[in-house]
């Protein structure tokens, strides 16, 4: 139950903190709002920060920013942080991804060279043709898009002739949708709208007359009901271009339980196969999904029916005609692969084939016409290839040593795996594994490179006990030839949320920091899934503490042995991972001399009531049940800052068109710190993008290269590195 009692005050209200006096922070009177959850009252201050609308606030941002802007703008050398990003991306001449190959083997992809701001759209009819250009964004003028788009996602039909291309502005997390033919290369759709990539993609129909894709009704971030009531509908080309038809929604789907922030995805897993799935999706870890036959998708009447439902815990499914072969959680903490029939699905006491191993997680499973693949991850930065004729199990000895492995087929009609590679510093590479010789073949359409600047960098694999006993694994990146005698900058990073494991990936950006003379930390904390499900649950709602506790304690292990000290120290986290650096540094001000934060969640207490709070409850909980707002409270951030303390210096951004944190989040944390913190020599700089989203997504790579910049120089400025420090 809450009750609201709202007393407007100044900003040296009574309960308020005190101004520090060094940086002029812009002011703002508080609307101080009280709120009583389940006996206990809990005054938030800022409260009239969440009204993005009112022209005072706006000006309050406005005056954050020029301030944020006039103090990074004297760091010296943060150029140069650009500069060198732009070196490492320029040495590749050029970019590929998102990758695709149809059951005729013909490979389209996105490519984009070092003088573009813009990736286009290549295919190749085979590995050894040569590739041609099929779509250029400046080619939208031709179908009356105003303002400059770009490609963000391509799906090709099964048989290679016609595909869909996702086009997006800037900063904007909406995309448009167009389908071309690939002989002919012209617009064969209308422009569909209010489509998000990362939410279920694009899927073709079996018959390749049209797709499928998840459809948002409201576009506008800053509405309450952004994100909520979508619906799958399909669009067929063939027959009536201009209407889209639900097919898989609340209201047209009454035997499926669908809440209002559920996405209602549907998946086509083959061309061929005889049955289409659609899942009721969020943030949660485990689904439910319904399956129905593929000759009913021209029909509306035809009923979905259950296949499993969350409490089995199935991460991942692949078929092989009626048989579902499925990556589980349920009593496997580190995930075991079973079978079941789809005609009589029994997922409460299936056929085990591979069991539960205790020292790996296993990963990512794929079928093909020579058995099953799968991968095991041993403390999310380990990951080995394995396959299972329907006898024995092997490992496939990759072609290099690998912390982050993903794999794909065709189906099992089809032979061959290709296989993804990718290391903290190795580069993505894709292989097409030959199952008949054994032989992995580089696909040669991403380029491999070798920076000479990443040559003389080590990556050391440890654990560190955490609080509780548990041992956490931390991954440590630096150059070979530093003396790790604690006055190296040292940046603490992790994410610890969704049961996403912070396997190893390529960053030149975040290897800009390394090769700075930075030591880099990327602690793999409870709420991940580096180590299971377990892993996972020990970082999830009433247990976040162990979140932000984990990295605190890879911390004083490395200020312990030596590694760092703590002027030293600085710890960066965005999006929900702003929970674990927020806290650790509310906790621990000792431990750290700078925080970075991009788009952050810092007020939990008030996570629900953002557009994306719907489906935030199922991570984090709501405030309606007392345990899981003491969760909330716990987590939250901003409820946690204590006046008299003094915080270490502190740069936040975010996007003010976010919809998945909202920007008024991060803006009281901002007020509510710079109003607290009797650090006079540490700023509080909060820099805010009016055209921007969430965490960067859908920047230029100009606006990645500042991005990084500014949280670098930042850094290395508290840090003490000599070729940052201002000279006033």
């Amino acid at each position: 139950m809450n009750k609201f009692i709202i007393i407007l005050a100044l900003s040296l209200f009574l309960f308020s903190c005190k101004q520090t006096p060094k940086f002029a922070y812009p002011q703002i009177d508080q609307q101080v709002t009280v709120n009583e959850y389940h006996g206990q009252k809990i005054e938030d201050p800022y409260r009239n920060l969440e009204n993005l609308k009112d022209s005072t606030v706006i000006s309050w941002l406005k005056a954050q920013n020029n301030l944020s802007d006039s103090v990074l703008e004297k760091i010296p050398n943060r150029n140069k942080i650009v500069e060198k990003q732009k070196q490492f991306d320029q040495e590749n001449a050029f970019s590929v991804w998102s990758l695709r190959e149809t059951y005729n083997g013909q490979f389209f992809f996105l490519k984009q060279t070092a003088e573009e701001d813009s990736p286009k759209l290549y295919y190749k009819k085979s590995l050894q043709s040569p590739e041609t250009l099929l779509f250029d964004s400046n080619s939208i003028k031709a179908i009356n898009l105003d303002g400059n788009y770009f490609i963000d996602y391509i799906k090709p039909n099964w048989k290679g002739e016609k595909i869909a291309i996702g086009l997006s502005k800037e900063n904007d997390d909406m995309s448009k949708i167009i389908v071309i033919d690939v002989s002919s290369k012209e617009v064969i759709s209308d422009v569909l709208s209010n489509f998000v990539p990362s939410i279920g993609g694009i899927q073709w129909l079996p018959n390749d007359t049209g797709l499928t894709y998840v459809y948002h009704p409201n576009i506008n971030p800053q509405d309450p009901n952004y994100g909520l009531n979508t619906k799958s509908v399909v669009y067929n080309i063939n027959k009536n271009p201009s209407v889209q038809r639900e097919f898989f929604s609340q209201s047209n789907n009454p035997e499926v339980i669908l809440n209002p922030e559920d996405f209602p995805k549907v998946y086509v897993y083959q061309g061929y196969h005889k049955y289409i799935f659609g899942q009721v999706s969020g943030v949660s870890r485990f689904k439910d999904l319904y399956y129905k036959s593929s000759e009913s998708i021209e029909s509306t009447n035809t009923p979905w029916k259950k296949l499993y439902d969350k409490s089995d815990m199935v991460k991942q499914i692949a078929l092989n005609n009626d048989t579902i072969i499925f990556l589980t959680a349920k009593n496997a903490s580190n995930f075991k692969i079973c079978k079941t029939n789809i005609l009589k699905p029994d997922f409460k006491n299936p056929e085990i084939i591979i069991p539960e191993s205790k020292e790996t997680v296993i990963t990512d499973i794929a079928v093909n016409d020579t058995g099953l693949y799968y991968v095991k991850l041993r403390n999310g930065v380990e990951a080995k290839l394995y396959h299972f004729n329907g006898k024995k199990e092997e490992e496939i000895k990759l072609p290099r040593p690998s912390g982050n492995v993903a794999i794909v087929s065709k189906g099992y009609k089809h032979p061959n795996l290709t296989v993804y590679s990718e290391g903290w510093l190795q580069e993505g590479t894709l292989y097409e594994y030959n199952t008949d010789n054994h032989e992995f073949v580089n696909h040669q359409i991403i380029p491999t490179m070798n920076h000479p600047e990443f040559e003389s960098l080590v990556v050391k694999e440890i654990e560190v006990e955490s609080h509780d006993g548990a041992m956490v694994p931390l991954s440590i990146i630096h150059k070979k030839d530093i003396k790790m005698n604690g006055e190296n900058p040292t940046l603490f990073t992790g994410y610890g949320s969704y049961g996403e494991p912070g396997t190893p990936f390529f960053s030149s950006n975040f290897l800009t920091w390394v090769n700075e003379g930075g030591i880099l930390a990327i602690a793999h904390v409870r709420g991940g899934g580096e180590k299971g499900d377990d892993w996972y649950r020990g970082g999830f709602k009433e247990n976040k503490p162990n979140t932000w506790k984990d990295i605190i304690s890879c911390t004083e292990f490395m200020i312990k042995k030596g590694y760092t000290n703590s002027l030293k120290s600085s710890i960066m986290g965005s999006s929900a991972g702003g929970i674990m650096a927020g806290r650790a540094v509310i906790e621990r001000p000792d431990l750290y001399n700078a925080l970075l934060l991009i788009s952050p969640a810092m007020n939990m207490v008030r996570s629900e009531i953002q557009p994306n709070g719907p489906n935030s409850i199922k991570e984090f909980g709501t405030v309606k049940k007392e345990n899981e707002f003491k969760a909330l409270l716990e987590m939250d951030s901003y409820h946690n800052i204590k006046q008299g303390v003094k915080y270490p210096a502190t740069l936040v951004t975010a996007g003010y068109n976010d919809g998945s944190v909202v920007a008024w989040d991060s803006s009281k944390f901002v007020a509510q710190l710079q109003s607290c913190s009797t650090n006079d020599t540490a700023p509080i700089l909060f820099s805010i993008d009016f055209d921007g989203g969430h965490s960067g997504m859908n920047l230029s790579m100009d606006g990645v290269y500042k991005l990084y910049a500014d949280m670098f120089s930042f850094a290395l400025w508290q840090t003490g590195h000599p070729d940052y420090q201002p000279k006033n």
